[in-house]
């Protein structure tokens, strides 16, 4: 019974406090704060993940050896929160200044050579290599800072090919949290 007493107490002191005229830091600020806070934290939910070809089989689909460096579409979207991700440009655009996670992986094609780099606002920011023969497979990532409106993409280099079977290469990327 004391303790009952002792909440009611404490729940009566918390609402005159937050009453107009209160004490700083009352209620409708903390109030307006969460609010502002959960604002931050929707917004702020960003991944993507897609497959390099858009077919539901266990065949192999290749591309390459291509003879300029292209921009490789991964046309198979499994995830794209916060919609920054396009599949038909192959381009993902940052939704909100933060720390992302961004990982490319493939499979070297019909030349058994697969080299491909993970560009941002086209500067070279890692790569992934392979060159040991078909179906041979290479994979990367990095965390790094990316302002809003940054744009990321997967560039295969001149000369390489790519390969594909039932999600085996990919690219990915996730917000691990703004700044």
């Amino acid at each position: 019974m004391k303790s009952s007493l002792f909440l009611v107490a404490v729940l009566v002191c918390g609402l005159v406090g937050a009453q107009p005229g209160g004490q700083p830091g009352g209620l409708p600020e903390r109030v307006q704060k969460l609010e502002a806070d959960n604002d931050v934290l929707t917004k702020s939910r960003v991944a993507f993940s897609a497959a390099l070809f858009n077919v539901d089989s266990n065949t192999w689909t290749t591309k390459g050896p291509v003879g300029a460096d292209e921009t490789l579409k991964f046309e198979k979207v499994i995830t794209n929160i916060g919609n920054g991700y396009d599949p038909a440009t192959g381009i993902f655009t940052a939704p909100v200044t933060g720390l992302y996670y961004i990982r490319a992986t493939g499979i070297a094609g019909p030349n058994g050579e697969l080299q491909a780099g993970v560009k941002k606002n086209g500067e070279n920011m890692f790569t992934i290599f392979h060159k040991a023969g078909t179906q041979s497979g290479a994979s990367n990532g990095m965390a790094m800072v990316l302002q809003q409106g940054d744009r990321v993409f997967v560039q295969l280099w001149a000369g390489k090919s790519i390969a594909d079977q039932g999600r085996l290469s990919t690219f990915t990327g996730f917000l691990v949290f703004p700044i």
